[in-house]
């Protein structure tokens, strides 16, 4: 009796740890794994600024103040590193806009009431601020369109450091040094173009010589001169009054201008005061050469002409005078008035070729 309530008792526990096999000794469970618990990142801690009104729409609070000099001021320039914020979205990014170089501004005058500037002529190079603008009155003073995210009250946040300032007075010696060199550069290169051209000109002229037979005389200058008829009296002097009758050819012939060509509508003597730039420089020069009643043709070098300007035509000759042209004058000095009288001489047609002289001859006398 005994064995058999032993033998149903362990038949029993056997059944029992079989169908609860955690409570079975010789069970061994599988390991349940661990509950992943996720992290929440931290909240980021929002800094509080003690901003200070300079007007009802622009607070500031600095960042990094020196407390130095100088200071912006009207008519400087500045070189700053900023960014605008407004409702958590990002405006602008002198980083982003400009490959990470400060952006570059002129100080002027505030444009409305709360405008930026303000805040910054608060600083001082190496100082960083925060500004609040209301952006309502930011956006009022441009012609840029609020975008739809910002609401009425909303501030736009501008995070800016000051780098540099350029006061006025070094922005215009800058100006004036970079004035000054491109003003030298252009000289050196109009000076190589002329002694380029004026060695063209002389090889064009000695070929016009050789062909023609021609042997002329050469000033120091490059004009070349023939004396046809020498006249009489003394030579003409700067100041004196001349009168001349002259035609004007290209070297290939063509007749440009004449006051003794009915076809030119200027058969008049032609009157000018020698030395005062009121005819192109191989004027000037040549009639110095020559005394009253001489005839004579001045081979005149471009550069003592028009230069590489180009000359209108007319009527009679249609194609004008092409840039740097040489240019041939017969010329007869008809009468020298020593000294001229003080009157203005008669301004001569504009269809005479004589009357349109570059401006650049005056300052090569």
């Amino acid at each position: 009796m005994r064995m058999k309530f032993l033998s149903i008792f362990v038949v029993g526990m056997f059944s029992l740890f079989a169908s609860n096999g955690q409570q079975n000794p010789f069970f061994v469970p599988k390991p349940t794994p661990p509950k992943m618990i996720t992290a929440q990142p931290p909240r980021p801690v929002q800094p509080t600024f003690n901003f200070k009104a300079i007007n009802p729409n622009l607070q500031y609070a600095f960042i990094v103040d020196k407390h130095g000099f100088p200071k912006p001021k009207e008519g400087d320039q500045i070189s700053v590193n900023m960014q605008m914020v407004s409702g958590n979205r990002l405006l602008f990014s002198s980083v982003q806009s400009n490959k990470g170089k400060p952006v570059i501004y002129g100080v002027n005058k505030p444009g409305f009431k709360g405008d930026i500037i303000e805040a910054i002529m608060l600083m001082t190079p190496g100082d960083s601020l925060v500004a609040q603008v209301d952006a309502d009155a930011l956006f009022k003073s441009t012609k840029n369109k609020k975008p739809e995210f910002i609401k009425p009250g909303d501030k736009v946040l501008y995070f800016i450091k000051l780098v540099s300032i350029k006061t006025k007075e070094q922005i215009q010696k800058e100006q004036q040094a970079a004035f000054n060199k491109q003003i030298n550069e252009q000289m050196a290169k109009q000076k190589a173009a002329m002694e380029k051209q004026t060695a063209t000109d002389e090889k064009l002229l000695k070929d016009y010589f050789t062909k023609k037979n021609i042997s002329p005389i050469k000033t120091a200058t490059g004009l070349y001169y023939v004396i046809r008829e020498e006249g009489k009296g003394q030579l003409p002097v700067p100041g004196d009054s001349i009168t001349m009758n002259y035609t004007g050819t290209l070297l290939d012939g063509t007749t440009f201008d004449s006051n003794e060509d009915t076809a030119f509508h200027h058969v008049q003597p032609f009157q000018f005061v020698l030395g005062k730039s009121q005819v192109i420089q191989g004027w000037d020069q040549g009639v110095a050469l020559l005394k009253q009643g001489s005839k004579a043709t001045l081979y005149i070098p471009s550069g003592m002409a028009y230069g590489a300007q180009t000359r209108p035509g007319s009527g009679a000759n249609p194609k004008g005078i092409p840039a740097n042209s040489i240019l041939v004058f017969e010329v007869q000095l008809v009468n020298v008035l020593h000294p001229a009288p003080q009157v203005v001489p008669e301004t001569p047609r504009r269809d005479s070729v004589i009357s349109l002289i570059p401006q650049q001859t005056k300052k090569d006398n």
